[in-house]
């Protein structure tokens, strides 16, 4: 691992550093390792092959006996999975279906129509393709990466759901019935159409993703009435985005089309690089995990704080170190906060995320 910079980090952050005053500093994982109790559940033919390794978000929620219960999801399949975090414990929970085999007639919306992927072949409906995670009291919000598949240029209209699960003060699906978990969920299409009409982004809904810089959702976040969908690609000329929305009008009653407000917020974040996660903090900034657009390899994965009312520079918190070698091939896909100055960050291509927490130079919690 490289040796951490000397810049003194908390200076740096408090006196509103932005992307390259800081762009030196170096974030190494905590030494001591989390342990499962027992390996998540894959998204392999078995649904329940051992141990997952596409992991790519998560969120919790601090529960009153110091553990946080938290939700994570696989960008393959149709579930979702709870866990517990205890110190360095993580004991995996039961999963949830996010959706059925097929489409569900209660789904708010409808799919966009005026569009299709360039391999124009009959859509399909699939896997949900979970991206992203969040947490807004009462609710988990698990979104699809609302883009075309990455290898053929097809189109999945499952991948094009936003869905949130209803959650008591315990972080449990909130139902009368404990064997009916998916009674606490609610769908929605809108937020294509959102995506779809957004400002500088928009004309890349539906563009393939490795030719075309198409436009995909890697992350979310939730801070009172607005979410935030964070996109991956297309990266503008050094600029990341977020697209903003109404969650009353996302969630709102029928099939009708979005009757809410968008707005497009770019993010200076460097060249190539989109967002591959969010997490919004109590103060409503969003700590930004941002990587690779596409696959460039000289990308470096970071965490930026960024507050989405102001607008403006974000602030570096840090270069993610590179892993040792038995597992550089893992990705940064998910992060969630863990303590006042501690986040833990999940990696795709890892088994069960390879789970790891680093150490950071700024206040994220206001109170644990």
């Amino acid at each position: 691992m490289r040796l951490a910079s000397s810049i003194c980090l908390a200076f740096l952050l408090g006196s509103g550093a932005t992307a390259a005053g800081a762009k030196d500093t170096i974030l190494e994982p905590e030494n001591r390792p989390y342990t499962f109790t027992e390996d998540l559940k894959g998204a392999g033919k078995k649904d329940h092959a051992a141990g997952a390794y596409d992991v790519s978000g998560i969120a919790c929620i601090l529960r009153d006996s110091g553990k946080r219960r938290c939700l994570v999801v696989n960008d393959e399949g149709r579930k979702a999975q709870f866990l517990t975090i205890d110190e360095r414990s993580i004991e995996p929970k039961k999963t949830i279906d996010l959706i059925g085999k097929a489409p569900a007639p209660k789904t708010r919306g409808t799919v966009f129509a005026g569009k299709q992927c360039p391999d124009k072949s009959p859509a399909k409906f699939k896997e949900f393709d979970g991206e992203g995670v969040a947490y807004a009291k009462p609710y988990f919000y698990v979104v699809g990466s609302h883009g075309c598949g990455r290898k053929k240029n097809t189109l999945n209209t499952s991948a094009m759901i936003l869905a949130r699960i209803r959650v008591d003060g315990q972080g449990k699906p909130d139902v009368e019935d404990e064997d009916e978990p998916e009674a606490a969920i609610e769908t929605t299409y809108r937020l294509g159409e959102v995506l779809a009409g957004a400002d500088r982004v928009g004309a890349s809904f539906l563009e393939s993703l490795s030719e075309a810089n198409g436009l995909n959702i890697e992350g979310i976040a939730v801070v009172k009435d607005r979410l935030y969908a964070g996109l991956r690609a297309p990266s503008i000329d050094g600029e990341a985005f977020l697209v903003e929305a109404d969650v009353d009008g996302l969630f709102a009653d029928g099939h009708g089309a979005y009757q809410g407000k968008r707005r497009t917020i770019p993010i200076k974040v460097g060249k190539d690089a989109g967002i591959r996660d969010l997490t919004a903090l109590d103060d409503g900034r969003l700590l930004v995990l941002t990587g690779p657009a596409q696959e460039q390899p000289k990308v470096a994965y970071k965490l930026f704080l960024f507050d989405p009312g102001k607008g403006g520079e974000p602030q570096l918190v840090g270069e993610l170190d590179e892993l040792d070698d038995a597992e550089r091939g893992g990705k940064p896909e998910a992060v969630t906060v863990i303590g006042s100055n501690r986040v833990l960050i999940l990696f795709d291509s890892l088994k069960n995320g390879g789970a790891r927490a680093y150490k950071v130079p700024a206040k994220l919690m206001i109170e644990e």
